[in-house]
């Protein structure tokens, strides 16, 4: 079996051994499809004949059948899987979880949103439903008002000296095909649609402009002082709000996005036929109530609604 050891800055490491060539190839050779969602780096260790450690590792060996066996309390998980038949998002999943489930003894979280920096040290966070328009406001502040991009999905949070602190976050972007030519068709000479994407709807199409991002020399970053959160809800056209939400629904906001990673509730092992196993243990609950209000505290908490321009005008600082 092969070893990759994926690492989150110095917090957290978790260790795969796998025999398994889909996986192996993809971690090889296409390690963005673990970076999209998960702000970490892949170390390859080679060929190894044991496991060597006690915790945080994942198993995924062929088997003629599937199974999987999960411990939260020392975060490993046994994968068996027929060897071509193996979904590869079920990993990612099952490895973010994982992540979560760990960092959380340290006060770290991950915050599925959009983060842009705003200037040398303070950022603002994009929250919102899917294709709420987090990734599309997040470019159309880059490029009107040179905002960096701290995360597109998953941004790593903490608290720190009274202030909610971003480590890290993915760096990929992919926009809707659809929402490339409505709003930003100055990308589409860079993007192309492939195969079975020309005959599908355009709104269903994802693609990736990371060259593209690289190529205009829009800018990158990681550490910065979040000091506003905008809940937001993106529209074609219609009246644009901003408003401040009552504190207890500040709160409740911010606890239910500290815990959906590690509630796991919005994944399942598809490939299995299994729900993804929560990583949810009663004595991190106060201290993720305690550091939702802390957030709340610390930050300045609206639900933002309307069009594209406006909400990039009125959301510059």
């Amino acid at each position: 079996m092969e070893k990759f050891v994926i690492k989150i800055n110095d917090l957290s490491k978790i260790s795969l051994y796998t025999d398994i060539k889909s996986i192996i190839t993809k971690l090889l050779n296409d390690i963005s499809s673990l970076t999209k969602t998960v702000p970490a780096e892949v170390k390859y260790c080679g060929e190894v004949h044991e496991i060597s450690e006690n915790e945080n590792y994942i198993t995924i060996l062929s088997f003629n059948k599937k199974m999987i066996d999960v411990n939260k309390e020392k975060n490993i998980a046994n994968l068996f899987s027929p060897q071509d038949n193996f979904f590869f998002p079920d990993f990612i999943y099952l490895l973010i979880g994982m992540f979560a489930n760990d960092l959380q003894k340290k006060d770290y979280y991950f915050v599925q949103s959009s983060v842009v920096k705003y200037d040398d040290e303070h950022s603002i966070m994009l929250l919102g439903d899917p294709n709420a328009g987090k990734t599309t406001m997040a470019y159309s502040l880059m490029k009107n008002y040179g905002y960096s991009l701290i995360s597109n999905d998953n941004v790593l949070i903490h608290m720190s000296d009274g202030n909610l602190k971003t480590c890290c976050g993915t760096k990929s972007v992919q926009m809707r095909y659809g929402g490339i030519k409505l709003y930003f068709p100055e990308i589409l000479p860079y993007v192309k649609l492939e195969g079975e994407d020309k005959n599908r709807n355009e709104w269903d199409v994802k693609l990736y402009i990371d060259e593209y991002l690289k190529n205009q020399g829009f800018h990158f970053s990681d550490d910065s002082i979040v000091t506003d959160i905008f809940n937001i809800t993106t529209f074609k056209n219609g009246d644009t709000f901003i408003r401040s939400r009552e504190r207890i629904d500040e709160i409740l906001l911010m606890y239910e996005h500290l815990t959906k990673q590690i509630r796991s509730s919005r994944y399942a092992l598809t490939g299995f036929n299994f729900p993804l196993p929560s990583f949810e243990n009663e004595k991190y609950l106060q201290n993720r109530y305690e550091i939702s209000k802390q957030i709340c505290e610390s930050t300045n908490i609206y639900d933002a609604r309307g069009t594209v321009d406006t909400l990039t005008r009125r959301l510059k600082k």
